[in-house]
């Protein structure tokens, strides 16, 4: 491909669609219908949007809205002819525009560059968009900086002027300070409401938000710091399923606290959760078992949101209920009915597929029943199941002798609404982004199963490094994290660059494989710079400008 002439970003967008194999000729873009097209980016959004409009005139443009995944929310047509070409490329509402599977464009290359772009005509790689020029400029969280959309105008490419890239730049402010006004309500609206109960309240009172922690004097004395972010974490667990709490909460040093309180919302938006703490139990040492590392799945090894989904699914276990464990891929939903059925009742645990339940559900069943007693069959991911599968699964599930053994399953969200009606209890466990508390425990006990009988353990630099990751992939990917480091680390102190390089990346946007092989050397160059970032962008042969960019690109935390 002679891309001499062209400007270097289009260049590398151009190789990014071409890595991608992205289409030359059409627009093949896969459709999303349930998107939340009345989010609050979306509320902020279009009061500017249509003054955008407005300030357009009678010019033929559309101005839209996306995702930061590149999936359309809103469109705003200033005439009916253009609205009518826009669908003809479905640059629609729910539609995917990101690069890698449009080409270059206003939205797509937007994300992938992680600043305003200006494309028109012959810069679109796929032809049937050249006649168009579009102008993107992406829209972040005011806070955290984290990218949350993109603004476009699009118009034909004889209509293109550079005011547009102006436009689209100045309109993206505005949405950014009405997120940040937002964001201002939000934190106003619990700091009231922590105000109002500490007024007339003399027990402990909490507040937790998103990114906020407020305590009043008994709070702060009456429980030692890991106990306390234990309690936070759970608060940031349990205050977006529900909009009150009542609960009793076993911390980590053994101790039993009771929380009461109740949700902050302003216009549908949670704010935080403040209520009061109450202790109920006080041990005066840890109740940690004496001797030896702790399994991943036992009930003392997690933060209250996991002991408090141990203790439901022992209970339903041991009276022979039918229970349902919901939560993430990777966050130890098979792991926690296992150990917890082995516990209870010392039997043998079997687990079943949804694509057998697929392949024929009777002959499921059947093998369900040849089971003997004691023993705990595992649907896993029962969501993944069709329809017709979920139907004749409950319709032998339910008819016939009842000679089969304890049934529990998993999904990781809704399942079919018919199917439900077979389980007594269900358990939310909690993703390992919020038991970051538990990460220290958590990878000793891993890097016991891993190397058993070896010398191993993390740094305090490398603990810290894994608590202050994401972990979209739970604890399947910790695992895997581990294994990575114990091959270039088998005995003795596991530290920071013996960790994979995906540790200190939190990218805004899935990566593809060739981006994360990128990501991966530019990790390790810094590494081995000891975070020099001039000295890394000599040893990759990049420029300076296009090293820092990409360290925003993909969230590099070196």
């Amino acid at each position: 491909m002679d891309l001499r002439g062209v400007p270097a970003r289009v260049a590398a967008s151009w190789r990014r669609s071409v890595a991608s194999g992205v289409h030359p000729t059409t627009v093949i873009s896969e459709y999303y219908p349930d998107l939340d097209f009345d989010s609050r980016l979306v509320r902020y959004a279009r009061p500017v949007i249509e003054q955008l409009v407005e300030q357009l005139g009678e010019m033929p443009t559309c101005v839209a809205l996306t995702d930061k995944q590149a999936r359309l929310l809103v469109r705003a047509d200033s005439t009916s002819s253009m609205g009518r070409i826009a669908d003809a490329v479905h640059f629609a509402r729910g539609f995917d525009y990101a690069e890698g599977a449009v080409g270059t464009n206003g939205v797509g290359t937007v994300l992938e560059a992680g600043e305003s772009v200006h494309i028109v005509g012959g810069e679109h790689f796929a032809e049937c968009l050249q006649p168009y020029a579009c102008a993107g400029a992406p829209v972040r969280d005011p806070f955290t900086g984290r990218l949350e959309g993109v603004l476009d105008i699009s118009c034909l490419a004889e209509h293109s002027s550079p005011i547009m890239h102006s436009l689209v730049r100045t309109a993206a402010a505005h949405i950014e300070r009405g997120l940040l006004a937002d964001r201002n309500q939000l934190q106003q609206a619990l700091f009231d409401a922590y105000t109002r109960l500490d007024a007339r309240s003399r027990l402990a009172v909490l507040a937790v938000g998103e990114r906020t922690v407020m305590a009043n004097s008994p709070m702060q004395s009456l429980l030692e710091p890991g106990d306390l972010v234990a309690l936070q974490e759970y608060a940031r667990f349990v205050m977006l399923r529900r909009s009150t709490v009542d609960d009793v909460v076993d911390l980590p040093s053994g101790n039993h606290v009771r929380m009461r309180g109740s949700t902050v919302t302003v216009g549908g938006a949670v704010a935080g959760i403040v209520g009061l703490v109450t202790l109920l139990a006080e041990v005066s040492t840890p109740s940690r078992p004496a001797g030896g590392r702790r399994s991943v799945a036992r009930p003392e090894n997690g933060c209250p949101a996991w002991r408090a989904a141990w203790t439901t699914a022992d209970k339903a276990l041991r009276a022979d209920d039918a229970v349902l464990v919901i939560g993430e891929p990777g966050t130890g939903r098979f792991t926690l009915l296992s150990h917890a059925y082995r516990q209870a009742r010392k039997g043998r645990v079997v687990a079943v597929e949804a694509a057998d339940v697929e392949s024929g559900a009777e002959d499921v069943v059947a093998r369900i029943r040849r089971e003997p007693n004691p023993a705990l069959v595992v649907l896993r991911d029962i969501d993944r199941l069709s329809e017709a599968a979920a139907a004749r699964l409950l319709t032998v599930l339910t008819g016939g002798p009842d000679t089969r053994p304890s049934i529990a399953a998993t999904a990781a969200g809704p399942a079919d609404g018919e199917l439900l009606t077979f389980f007594q209890t269900s358990v939310t466990v909690p993703p390992l982004r919020n038991r970051a508390s538990d990460l220290p425990a958590l990878a000793d006990a891993l890097l016991a199963e891993l190397a058993p009988q070896r010398r191993v353990g993390l740094s305090r630099e490398a603990q810290r490094l894994l608590q202050r990751y994401g972990w979209p992939g739970n604890l399947r990917q910790l695992r895997e994290a581990l294994e990575f480091a114990l091959r270039r680390r088998p005995v003795g102190r596991i530290e920071v660059a013996d960790l994979p390089a995906f540790c200190q990346s939190s990218p805004r946007v899935a990566l593809r494989p060739v981006d994360e092989v990128e990501r991966d050397a530019i990790v390790s160059a810094l590494r081995d710079a000891r975070g020099n970032r001039v000295a890394a962008a000599a040893a990759l042969g990049l420029a300076r400008p296009s090293l820092y960019r990409k360290i925003r690109q993909y969230g590099i935390t070196v």
